[in-house]
């Protein structure tokens, strides 16, 4: 009974002595607020003594406009960021970035990729209004992804109803993931 007693008291001690360092371990880092463009992000980042810095990988995917893959064991993490460009042309064929507001305007989506160094399966092109509606303009599957491709979507007619800014953002499918990544986007301003 006597040795119960001590080996009780010494898992007892051993359980204290394992929060108190994890406690200390935790008191070494403190919360920042995240900035990209002088808008604050969701996630914040952990600052370490030492003064580094530690991001989400996901918030840092969305902001730079990256995919990332983390392996299945979850020892590392890949991150990828391609060099995406978005235009549009309007049914004339002429490049706009400026419309008026309450215009019906029909347009087509070009998008120009190079240095994809992973591959997707799908593209996906969203147009959202300033009252954060959005609506799809185009969802595709992409077959053969190489490095370097272009990607013409059909024909869209969009009303741009109201003042402000519309976001248009390229979405790519990572194959392996399965999950949605922003990888490029562009603002239409409506007067």
């Amino acid at each position: 009974m006597k040795n119960l007693k001590k080996i009780i008291f010494i898992l007892c001690s051993l359980m204290i002595l394992q929060s108190v360092t994890i406690l200390y371990a935790a008191a070494n880092k403190s919360e920042i607020s995240i900035y990209l463009n002088d808008v604050l992000q969701k996630r914040e980042g952990l600052i370490s003594d030492d003064g580094d810095v530690l991001l989400s990988t996901a918030q840092l995917s969305e902001d730079l406009f990256a995919l990332y893959s983390p392996d299945k064991s979850g020892e590392s993490t890949r991150i990828y960021k391609p060099n995406v460009n978005l235009v549009l042309r309007d049914d004339k064929e002429k490049v706009f970035g400026k419309v008026k507001s309450t215009n019906r305007i029909t347009f087509s989506t070009l998008v120009q990729v190079d240095n994809l160094k992973t591959t997707i399966s799908d593209l996906k092109i969203v147009i959202t209004s300033p009252e954060g509606k959005t609506e799809t303009i185009t969802s595709q599957q992409i077959k053969d992804t190489m490095e370097y491709f272009w990607f013409i979507s059909d024909d869209f007619t969009y009303t741009f109803n109201s003042k402000g800014n519309y976001a248009i953002k390229v979405f790519f499918k990572d194959s392996d993931s399965k999950k949605w990544f922003p990888v490029s986007e562009i603002q239409v301003v409506a007067m």
